[in-house]
């Protein structure tokens, strides 16, 4: 195999890993939330927007009530932008948990876009499930 092809399967290697092995449970400028902290945000904030970073398969097969789903890689200004009203509204991010990673990044890149409002899952889906919390589909 030539040299090119290592390093373009490399790179298609890396591409399909999350992006943390095992996700941060902080990230800088974000609100870290639990289960609990979801529910009485929900509550507290009807502006709320949730984003599920995780793959079709697993948000069709259950995902928070009222969430959108957006990708990781997929979170630009111009796709928060058509989903969360301003820079300053709240937004949610979450994922399958601490060894998926999508929302961290996609936390990182909402802040690095300026959204003043984050609130970061770092649980996720593993707690939601585990705590037998209810499911939209």
């Amino acid at each position: 195999m030539t040299t090119r092809r290592l390093a373009f399967l490399g790179l298609l290697l890396c591409a399909a890993l999350p992006a943390y092995a095992d996700a941060p449970l902080q990230v800088s400028g974000a609100t870290t939330v639990d289960a609990q902290k979801i529910l009485a945000l929900v509550e507290a904030k009807p502006d709320l927007a949730i984003i599920d970073t995780r793959r079709a398969e697993d948000f069709n097969a259950g995902h928070l009530d009222g969430a959108v789903r957006l990708l990781d890689t997929d979170v630009t200004a111009d796709a928060l932008g058509g989903i969360v009203k301003t820079k300053a509204a709240p937004v949610l991010f979450y994922c399958n948990g601490t060894k998926c990673g999508r929302a961290a990044k996609a936390t990182e890149t909402a802040i690095g876009l300026g959204y003043s409002q984050v609130y970061y899952y770092a649980l996720g889906m593993e707690e939601w499930n585990k705590l037998s919390l209810p499911l939209a589909k």
